[in-house]
């Protein structure tokens, strides 16, 4: 009968062991799951942020596709001030997007294939030496900055 004991206390010891194992493993999950779910809260957050900043620029933008249009391709001292306000209406538009998109590639949201795509519209934006001033520090995101610092720079005289 003594003999029986220590399997019975070997078995309980197992089983304990095993519920701890569970209830860390659980506790680790959960962890997992409140952190995926910050992040995509934090994107949210973004993408909300982004959507606002268009809704307030295109409705400045709204019926003045021709006035805009004209404006292409000519330098800032070049315009009407109606023409670059609607330029600066359409950069503020333009870089939110860009900041919205580099934040979500960041938080993995966007594939390497898609980013790639993006960041050579970014270059391209970036590179628009005629609009160069209108990406204006004070108001752009650090890590925003910190990525532009990294590009190629073709306006540089």
């Amino acid at each position: 009968m003594s003999s029986r004991t220590p399997a019975a206390i070997s078995f309980t010891g197992v089983a304990n062991f095993l519920g701890v194992l569970g209830v860390i493993g659980s506790l680790i999950f959960v962890g997992l799951e409140l952190r995926q779910t910050q992040r995509i809260a934090l994107a949210d957050m973004e993408q909300r942020r982004s959507e606002q900043n268009t809704d307030r620029a295109l409705a400045f933008l709204t019926g003045e596709a021709e006035a805009y249009a004209n404006s292409r391709g000519k330098s800032l001292s070049q315009l009407s001030s109606k023409e670059r306000f609607l330029r600066e209406m359409h950069w503020e538009w333009a870089t939110q997007m860009q900041q919205n998109t580099l934040f979500q590639y960041e938080e993995g949201f966007i594939s390497d294939s898609q980013w790639e795509i993006i960041a050579a519209r970014i270059l391209q934006s970036w590179n628009n030496c005629s609009s160069r001033e209108l990406y204006d520090e004070n108001y752009l995101e650090t890590a925003f900055i910190e990525f532009l610092e990294t590009l190629p720079d073709e306006c540089i005289e």
